[in-house]
């Protein structure tokens, strides 16, 4: 369960001012009951540019590369799945009206897939969007992006012009959850970022956490005119 979200700026000082805005949250070490480094979730952020959505799940240790990473999202009111519904069979209660999912292994080969479930009503069927089956964990694909950073023992995921499409569709942010997983069908979430973990031939239960677009002002908060021409709340 991750115990603090701090929002800073990742700014590039030059003529056109981009501005890319991280909200990261941190997760305890050693808060899982397996003791598996791979699954323990340390921390997650959430970068965009306006245009872009990059994730990074950073984890204790990625030397052992058998683990599983998911990333449930809640983009659209009334549809989605239902509970206990998700692409990979996974063990996860508490995400009803998932309508897209990540999810991915360095120990598959590098394969990472794009799942989305937001075509009709809830529980309407999973359509896989996209795989990646480069064994280094760079796709080929020009709107979707997954990259492993052995060094930091992370992954990122990027998705190119997401901020835009959603903004275009109305929307200000999402849902998500984060979590960790092993390679077979019944598995639960052996850490997860917002709820609740559980250990092998257990069930585990997730809880939805906000992201809000940096392209939306929070509300009541003072804009300050900074050199970069933006300012943006703290989000704790």
């Amino acid at each position: 369960m991750s115990i603090q979200n701090i929002t800073m700026f990742i700014g590039c000082m030059c003529v056109t001012s981009t501005i890319g805005v991280a909200d990261i949250w941190f997760d305890p070490t050693g808060d899982i009951a397996t003791g598996n480094p791979n699954l323990d979730i340390t921390s997650f952020e959430i970068t965009d540019n306006g245009s872009d959505l990059s994730m990074t799940i950073q984890v204790a240790d990625i030397s052992e590369s058998w683990g599983h990473y998911m990333i449930f999202m809640d983009l659209f009111a009334g549809v989605g799945s239902g509970d206990n519904d998700n692409p990979w069979g996974r063990n996860v209660s508490g995400l009803e009206g998932t309508d897209a999912f990540w999810g991915g292994s360095p120990g598959w080969g590098g394969q990472y897939h794009w799942y989305d479930n937001s075509s009709s009503g809830a529980g309407s069927g999973w359509n896989q969007l996209h795989s990646d089956s480069d064994p280094n964990g760079n796709s080929p694909s020009p709107f979707f992006d997954v990259s492993t950073d052995y060094a930091n023992n992370s992954f990122t995921f990027t998705f190119a012009t997401f901020v835009t499409q959603a903004i275009n569709e109305g929307l200000e942010g999402f849902n998500f959850e984060v979590g960790t997983t092993g390679g077979n069908w019944g598995d639960p979430a052996i850490d997860l970022l917002n709820g609740t973990g559980g250990s092998w031939g257990e069930g585990s239960t997730g809880a939805w956490e906000y992201y809000q677009f940096s392209t939306v002002p929070a509300p009541g908060a003072l804009v300050l005119l900074t050199i970069a021409g933006f300012s943006r709340k703290r989000r704790i």
